[in-house]
């Protein structure tokens, strides 16, 4: 499986990321200010994995997290993990090559994921047309128990109004005589003179036969009326949990108020063993909703069935091949564990609490005391070496020094080619582990086994701790990212935070170049600052974390993909500005003038210099790009932030292309239609074109020897360092040494009809 995206709810500053895709080619950056909340993504996509969070995660309204991943499948992978169901969820997951998983938390901060995507729609589509017809047939139940209750309503009272004629007629004087055996006791009941013993009579049984009909209703109705009261009782007993619930929930919810914002006495204050039962409470009630709405579910369609005319004979024994069917059938939370767990793992690089130690003993390595200084780093060693307690226990000491000799040299091999660096002009750093056992000054430790961990170079023998700060992070690195490819089951996304703080630019271009020899076999995600570790032409890969108010830090975190990067905030881009577009005497975007985009550094020189020559006072700004490659995603960017710009390309093959991009991306579908796209003339293949061959030749060669061939081509034939020459030739014209009277007639033509150009922008 593969990660494709990602969504972070409700997650220390983060509200709601969306659904941001990252880089299909397995390595992600994530760029963006101090406290804009990048770290929190990271630590929201390890707890994915994890499941554990604690309150100082929850925001202040004590929302519950989410974290959603998206992940691609093998083909046929569906197929072959899920049973058959039904012809439609069958047909849903032989087309699918993506799953989606969300893991959610409750009030009492424990986990479950959920599936998500297509499967959770299907599941949610039979879902919502069973709950209708379960709302259709609660409806008929509901009406069907208001006529009930009316009856049974009629029914005491017409029991009341005939016992109360029966009275009438036990008293009457005319039948005294003979109704002596039937006599009931005078209460408050005076003799009807004024009513006949048949007028009477024809009352009670009028009243009677409207008895018989309500009883041989109700009667008819038994299975019905049963089943519906044993339904009510479910819902009652629903009733009672979900108040049962809440009221755990805020008591829950008071905790979390406590530890995340220190409110005061509370809940809080429970003893553990006390807030163990209330967690218990919490969770057994959970567990007790589960299956009383299993069971509302299944009365109602008893009910259901009962109404259709079934006996509640044949009404149980249907609702036994529904119980059948649906067993079958996944629910959310079972695709969820069942798929989760092919899912890779999210891995967070702990930076130096994985550094490895000068010594460890052996005990404390078989023993796994993990509280041991080191433990983490040497255990990553000994599975990076394959080694287990075994190794160590070969009887011959010259082959034990032998193997361990060759394992050193192999794993020294394997790190100077991931690590570039040198100490000094030649030499690499080697790494080597020892074993050794304590001398008899060591008391209780005399002749106990430890390992011993060296980093060496020519000249010195070093322990780990006594290296520096640069080279630990990278073998700490090593170490770590090397041991988790190998010990973990489960394909592994590495999680980073800030790679290389420590390294020098060369050496982190080498935590660049590893990103890139793994990526076939772990994807990244990594937070940085830092110029080096962007890949300029791989913008793609390029997410950036910013504060949705950039003035506020409590504001919420939104996340920007590359082709959103325009509505990004400078300090947001300031990796990407660095690399991209201001090098040079800390040049910035200009907000009052035209911002002129040109390709490089040294064009950048050559356009102030032909300034300062002609003396224009035009509003504009030069800007240059490291290569024509990113001007794009610079136009991007001033789009974005409203401001004035142009972009001035030369005539060669590269800009012409980038010329189409932004008449297509950027600005206009008619090609050459738009004033900003300022294209020079054919024979202008580069900015040095500008002057005559010999101009070039004397003002900024300074040799004798002549050109045959445009400036441009003699610069890239003869590999001379352009950059350096164009900023020597703005020098000599600062400093006055070149002059417009020093230019031919050709070089002053050139001239003009560049300024003429940009007369547009004044």
């Amino acid at each position: 499986m593969r990660l494709r995206a990602f969504r972070i709810e409700n997650f220390r500053s983060i509200v709601d990321t969306g659904i941001q895709t990252i880089s299909p080619d397995n390595i992600t950056c994530l760029i963006g200010q101090n406290e804009s909340g990048k770290t929190s993504i990271l630590e929201a996509l390890e707890v994915f994995s994890s499941g554990v969070i604690s309150e100082d995660v929850l925001r202040s309204d004590l929302s519950l997290p989410r974290v959603t991943c998206s992940f691609e499948v093998p083909k046929n992978y569906l197929e072959d993990k899920l049973r058959s169901v039904n012809n439609d969820f069958d047909k849903l997951v032989k087309s699918l090559n993506q799953i989606t998983l969300v893991r959610s938390w409750k009030a009492d901060l424990k986990s479950q994921i959920d599936i998500g995507g297509e499967l959770l729609e299907y599941i949610e589509g039979l879902n919502k047309k069973r709950k209708k017809e379960l709302n259709d047939t609660k409806k008929k139940i509901e009406k069907f128990y208001s006529e009930l209750k009316e009856r049974r309503g009629k029914k005491k009272a017409l029991s009341a109004e005939l016992n109360e004629i029966q009275v009438k007629l036990d008293e009457h004087p005319a039948r005294r005589s003979i109704l002596k055996l039937f006599r009931r006791r005078k209460a408050n009941v005076k003799d009807d003179d004024e009513n006949t013993i048949s007028e009477l009579t024809e009352s009670f049984e009028k009243i009677r036969s409207q008895l018989e009909v309500i009883n041989s209703f109700l009667e008819e109705k038994g299975s019905l009326i049963k089943a519906i009261e044993d339904w009510l009782k479910t819902v009652n007993a629903l009733d009672s949990i979900n108040k049962r619930l809440d009221e755990i929930s805020a008591r829950l919810e008071e905790r979390h108020q406590t530890m995340t914002l220190l409110t005061g006495p509370s809940i809080a204050d429970l003893s553990r063993g006390e807030w163990e039962k209330v967690l218990n409470e919490y969770k057994s009630a959970i567990n007790e909703k589960e299956k009383l709405e299993k069971d509302y579910e299944l009365k109602i369609l008893l009910c259901g069935f009962i109404f259709d005319d079934l006996s509640e004979e044949k009404a149980r024994r249907k609702l036994q091949e529904i119980e059948k069917e649906r067993s079958l059938e996944y629910q959310s939370k079972e695709l969820g564990e069942i798929l989760y767990a092919d899912c890779p793992h999210f891995e967070i690089f702990e930076d130096f609490g994985s550094l490895l130690p000068n010594r460890i003993d052996m005990e404390d390595l078989i023993s796994d005391n993990q509280s041991v200084e080191g433990y983490k780093a040497a255990r990553n060693f000994l599975i990076l070496a394959d080694l287990d307690y075994t190794f160590f226990q070969q009887p011959s000491s010259r082959i034990l020094k032998q193997k361990i000799e060759n394992l050193n040299a192999k794993l020294t091999l394997d790190f100077q080619d991931f690590w570039q660096q040198y100490v000094g002009r030649h030499n690499k750093i080697r790494i080597n582990f020892e074993l050794d056992h304590y001398s008899t000054t060591h008391g209780e430790k005399a002749g106990k086994p430890y390992l011993e961990f060296w980093v060496k170079d020519e000249g010195e023998r070093l322990y780990p701790k006594q290296r520096s700060r640069g080279v630990r992070w990278f073998l700490s690195f090593y170490l770590e990212l090397m041991a988790a490819s190998k010990k973990e089951k489960r394909q592994l996304i590495l999680l980073v935070d800030e790679p290389g703080v420590s390294l020098h630019a060369r050496a982190q271009e080498d935590v660049l170049k590893v990103f890139e020899d793994i990526k076939d076999d772990m994807q990244v995600i990594y937070t940085t600052h830092s110029p080096h570790l962007v890949d300029i032409n791989k913008l793609h890969r390029i997410l950036a974390v910013q504060r949705d108010d950039v003035a506020n830090h409590r504001s919420t975190t939104v996340i920007l993909d590359a082709a959103r990067l325009g509505d990004a905030s400078p300090d947001t881009l300031s990796p990407l500005q660095s690399i991209m577009g201001n090098p040079v005497g800390n040049q910035e975007f200009s907000a009052d003038k035209y911002n002129i985009i040109v390709n490089n550094v040294g064009t950048f020189y050559m356009m102030n210099a032909i300034m300062k020559l002609t003396g224009y006072k035009g509003k504009i700004h030069f800007i240059p790009s490291t290569d024509a490659s990113s001007i794009p995603l610079m136009c991007n960017i001033l789009m974005g932030w409203g401001m004035k710009f142009a972009v001035l390309l030369f005539y060669n093959e590269k800009e012409m292309e980038i010329a189409r991009q932004l008449e297509k991306m950027m600005f206009t579908d008619q090609p050459g239609k738009n004033e900003n796209i300022i294209i020079m003339p054919e024979e202008f293949v580069n900015a040095e074109d500008l002057l005559s061959t010999l101009d070039f030749k004397n003002l900024v060669l300074k040799t004798r020897q002549g050109i045959t061939i445009s400036n441009s081509e003699h610069v890239n034939i003869n590999d001379l360092p352009r950059n350096f020459l164009l900023s020597k030739f703005l020098g000599e014209v600062k400093n006055g040494n070149v002059t417009r009277d020093d230019l031919d007639e050709e070089s002053k033509e050139n001239l003009v009809l560049l300024v003429n150009i940009l007369q547009r922008f004044k």
